[in-house]
């Protein structure tokens, strides 16, 4: 298991989104729509059972064409060039041909529809088009670093006691290290103009400041940026409200003209065009995001994801499909998210009905609506190492130990906590209601007997590779075998982070408040990445009897409880959005 830092990006939106928020209720079957694999009928009976079961509305099961079945039952991957056709534009065009766009906030895969998708191979256009991007960013970035140091030399020129930036990793090609390093010259420039006694000498260093700035962020941008006290009080002539009013509406049609010419579906041919109105509208800094974002949309590293962890960006169209991308429902998300006002495209939950066999399934339905009707009992079975310090394997083996102090504190739940390198030994425990532990890398050792509707994971890489391969022995398909209702699993190497936290998942179980589906894409970081959710999305298995109350939750924790804010589905077409550094 890797561990990784994400790195924080400031995102420049490229569309004006409006925000609304999702009812103050959980999940229910009206909001959801099934998704099979026309080819496998055993998957169609699935969801038509489980449809059946949880009365979801009629005309809600969206067939794939996809591959038939293999010698071990139905393929479980999809070659990458042929997710958006095949999967993709089937689920959002079913979606908007009977306006459901705004109704359904989560999808249930099944048994049928590929667990992961592969990794992306470029065709020889595509790899010629990468290097060509990698020529014209490099060359980008030589031009901003020039054009800065000439603003740095003039700041220096002009205030003697200037002092540049300095930068514990100094890159002299960093975007947001440049884009400091001009903004601290340009203040400071700004800042000593007015002392300047000569104002034919002062009106020319204005004039040669604002023409730097103008190439790196667009002359829309610079003319906003005028309206600062600091640099209205040298502009030979300052903005008016008019003025400012209008350069605002440039810039904004400036995003808008670039989102439209790279298209929901970018080709070589429409990201070439919005490269050429980015450089001429945005200038340098807005010239290489764009490229970056077009580079890292031809990027074949860590471009291999869950089915069901892509499809919830599903109304977010040409995105980069390189690395992770933050999931907007997830609760420190929305914590950002309302602080600073962000436009948020919509993420919609997605869940998956699977398993080892057909009967695993019919078994995994009937099992959750059973306990939901009578209450899930049973023990609390913690598997952590040990491990303290301030990083990523430090940090998940203290909220396992975290969940085990809530719940000793705030529950009668007999609670086992294993807090050494060893596994619990394999057969110890019975009557297993939560589980959750780490580390057996797919090789599964059953901790004992699970009670019907149990719900627990286990931390490990590549867990969910494959459900029906011969000889599988990963965790998601040992715990699924064992009789756990509901898990989650990784189908490829995820990260430690992209785990939902023991001691944010399990406490808003615990409630009976949430869906396993809100449980779930509350407490994942992640989307357009690794993890899967297997289980009923409507499963509440502390519904009658709740264990805990939302005030017995960290503070932090409890935003949860609070409607998701969201753009809503029908507000606009799918749009291009950068995101995240792969890395």
């Amino acid at each position: 298991m890797r561990a990784v830092r994400c790195i924080d990006r400031r995102i420049l939106w490229a569309a004006i989104l409006l925000v609304a928020a999702a009812p103050a209720m959980a999940l229910e079957p009206e909001e959801i729509a099934l998704v099979v694999n026309a080819r496998v009928p055993e998957g169609r009976k699935l969801a038509e059972f489980y449809a059946s079961q949880r009365h979801v509305p009629d005309g809600r099961i969206i067939e794939l064409e996809l591959d038939p079945a293999s010698a071990t039952g139905p393929l479980e991957e999809i070659p990458f060039a042929d997710y958006d056709a095949r999967i993709l534009h089937p689920v959002r065009d079913f979606l908007l041909q009977h306006h459901l766009e705004a109704e359904v906030k989560c999808l249930v895969t099944f048994w049928g529809v590929p667990l992961r998708i592969g990794r992306r191979v470029l065709t020889q256009a595509e790899a010629a088009e990468f290097r060509t991007l990698d020529r014209e960013l490099a060359d980008a970035k030589a031009q901003i670093a020039q054009q800065v140091t000439g603003l740095e030399r003039s700041a220096l020129q002009i205030a003697p006691s200037y002092t540049p930036p300095s930068f514990a990793n100094p890159s002299a090609d960093d975007l947001e290290q440049l884009v400091l390093r001009m903004r601290t010259a340009t203040t400071a420039i700004m800042q000593v103009l007015p002392t300047v006694p000569d104002a034919a000498a002062r009106h020319d260093r204005f004039l040669q400041s604002i023409a730097v700035v103008e190439q790196l962020i667009g002359s829309a941008q610079t003319k906003v940026g005028m309206a600062d006290p600091v640099v209205a009080k040298v502009a030979p002539h300052p903005l008016t409200p008019a003025e400012l009013a209008d350069a605002k509406q440039q810039l904004s049609q400036a995003q808008r003209e670039i989102v439209e010419a790279q298209g929901t579906e970018p080709t070589a041919a429409g990201r070439e065009k919005a490269a050429g109105l980015a450089r001429k509208s945005l200038g340098l800094f807005g010239y290489v995001s764009l490229l970056t974002a077009q580079r890292n949309s031809l990027q074949t590293d860590q471009t291999e994801s869950a089915v069901d962890s892509e499809l919830a960006l599903i109304w977010l169209g040409g995105y980069p499909r390189a690395g992770k991308a933050d999931n907007a429902l997830y609760w420190r998300a929305q914590q950002v998210i309302r602080q600073r006002h962000l436009p948020v495209a919509p993420t919609v939950m997605v869940c998956r009905l699977d398993g080892p066999s057909e009967q695993t399934v019919r078994d995994l339905i009937v099992t959750s609506l059973r306990v939901e009707d009578q209450g899930l009992d049973g023990k609390v079975v913690l598997d952590a190492r040990g491990r303290s310090g301030d990083d990523a394997y430090g940090h998940y083996d203290q909220s396992i130990r975290n969940l085990a102090m809530l719940l000793k504190r705030k529950t009668k739940l007999d609670v086992t906590l294993e807090n050494t390198e060893a596994l619990i030994p394999a057969h110890s425990m019975d009557h297993i209601a939560l589980y959750c532990g780490w580390y057996s890398l797919r090789s599964y050792v059953p901790p004992g007997t699970f009670n019907p509707g149990a719900v627990g994971f286990h931390i490990a890489s590549l867990e969910l590779v494959s459900l029906r391969g011969p000889n599988e022995h990963g965790w998601v398909h040992g715990l699924l075998s064992d009789g756990v209702a509901a898990t989650v699993g990784p189908v490829a190497e995820p990260y430690l982070q992209s785990f939902p936290r023991a001691d944010e998942f399990f406490p808003l179980l615990l409630t009976g408040r949430l869906t396993l589906a809100e449980v779930y894409w509350r407490t994942e970081p992640w989307a357009s990445w690794m993890q899967d959710c297997i289980g009923d999305p409507l499963y509440k298995p502390y519904k009658r009897h709740p264990l805990l109350v939302p005030g017995d939750l960290p503070l932090p924790l409890r935003v949860a409880f609070e409607p998701p804010v969201t753009l809503h589905q029908g507000a606009t077409q799918p749009t291009t959005q950068p995101r995240p550094d792969a890395k």
